[in-house]
């Protein structure tokens, strides 16, 4: 395995990653990040999903976003509003062009992965760019915070985890679901929370991954 440090420059814009690469990947996943405790690209939660990622053959690239914060909300909870989301997409939809045309990675086909907060960014970009992202996946997300509309133009095959531990937000991802009109599948997960929970969804992750991977091929020229 090899883990690389990476600068990708897009439109004045330099965002720093880590790209991690097994021996023969089978595809790469572009980690999206949201707020708080999961907006640390190097962080231990976000490393440890690379590791389970790579141990099933799949590449991944973590980068920083931090440049973008969560509005704020009562009694110290954050959230995005609509104008992070677009941004944050934005911002990952270069790093998916960085993607398709880096030498190591341009052949391998893609997926997105988010994580709380981020899963409503996947969902945006998935919503733009269908048609080249082979898969994604989101776990215990705020997917219905991209919108209706982007939901409903999502075409890639999407895997929706519930950690089980919050109704309301598993409430949320099964109203997300039956919005999406694409290859989908929710999964509710018994984990006890925290790192248990990640490491359950990663898994589920990778074998959404390798079944949708397999066939597809790169829109890379």
């Amino acid at each position: 395995m090899q883990e690389q440090f990476v600068s990708i420059t897009a439109d004045e814009l330099q965002m720093d990653g880590v790209l991690d690469m097994p021996e023969r990947p089978v595809g790469i996943v572009l980690f999206a990040h949201g707020a708080g405790a999961d907006s640390d690209y190097l962080g231990a939660s976000s490393h440890a999903t690379s590791q389970d990622f790579l141990r099933a053959g799949i590449a991944t690239l973590r980068f920083d976003q931090a440049g973008v914060g969560p509005g704020g909300g009562s009694n110290g909870h954050a959230y995005f509003v609509r104008s992070d989301i677009v941004l944050l997409a934005r911002q990952l939809e270069k790093a998916l062009g960085w993607l398709q045309v880096d030498p190591s990675t341009r052949r391998l086909p893609c997926g997105l992965y988010g994580y709380g907060t981020s899963a409503a960014v996947v969902m945006q970009l998935a919503a733009w760019r269908s048609a080249e992202i082979a898969a994604l996946a989101v776990c215990d997300g705020q997917v219905e915070m991209a919108g209706k509309a982007a939901l409903e133009n999502v075409r890639v095959p999407s895997l929706l985890i519930v950690g089980g531990r919050d109704p309301d937000v598993a409430g949320l991802n099964r109203m997300a679901f039956a919005t999406l009109r694409c290859d989908k599948q929710l999964e509710q997960i018994a984990a006890p929370g925290g790192p248990d929970t990640r490491h359950q969804a990663a898994l589920l992750a990778t074998d959404w991954y390798t079944r949708h991977f397999n066939g597809h091929t790169s829109t890379a020229q």
